[in-house]
């Protein structure tokens, strides 16, 4: 379904203007962020990656301004990427609710190719801005989507959601959905707000 006038209205919003905090390119920035890389495509590919001849996202080159926080930021990340409780399609659907309610261009659109990578459908991307009230989900999917609109409208996950929850997760796995999703909320609120340009590859909003 081609992207609406008001999603293309927001992705105009975020990233159709300058960033408001400038890339960081001195030597040692540039070389921090490379080291910075690495371990996040180390932790996502499971082995040690050569990124010399890769550019750097900008994002990386923004957020050095604070480094240390961005850093312990990215520490979460990683750890959630590299040792999760959830399954990796119910982390995908909840990371995916979480960018489309939010709005945020480059994690929509970053994480639209990872789920593809991850063995998600077109359906399952498309419907995942539709949210629990679509027929697409089954019960267990219903309740995760349904969790994701109700952290972000009401910072709760009810008594019934909880429960049908509870029939498939795990403790563990029950207290790592709302850590992803703050988690997730987290970069996308500094994302959108310094106005991040997109990636190359990255059609924020408007991947599908």
């Amino acid at each position: 379904m081609p992207p609406d006038e008001k999603t293309q209205a927001r992705q105009s919003e975020i990233t159709g203007r300058p960033p408001r905090i400038a890339a960081q390119r001195s030597e040692e920035v540039v070389s921090a962020a490379r080291a910075q890389l690495a371990k996040v495509m180390g932790a996502a590919s499971g082995k040690k990656v050569d990124v010399e001849a890769i550019p750097v996202p900008e994002m990386l080159l923004t957020v050095m301004c604070h480094r240390e926080l961005f850093e312990r930021l990215a520490e979460v990340s990683m750890l959630l990427l590299q040792q999760p409780a959830l399954p990796k399609r119910d982390r995908q659907l909840a990371i995916l609710r979480t960018a489309w309610l939010l709005q945020v261009p480059y994690i929509w659109g970053e994480h639209v190719k990872v789920s593809r990578s991850l063995g998600l459908s077109d359906e399952d991307i498309e419907q995942a801005t539709v949210g629990s009230s679509s027929q697409h989900w089954n019960p267990h999917e219903q309740a995760l989507m349904l969790a994701v609109e109700e952290l972000r409208d009401g910072a709760m996950i009810s008594d019934g959601t909880w429960a049908v929850l509870a029939q498939s997760y795990n403790e563990k796995q029950l207290f790592e959905l709302p850590v992803l999703v703050g988690q997730f909320s987290t970069v996308g609120y500094f994302q959108n707000a310094l106005r991040i340009p997109l990636s190359p590859g990255n059609n924020g909003l408007l991947s599908r």
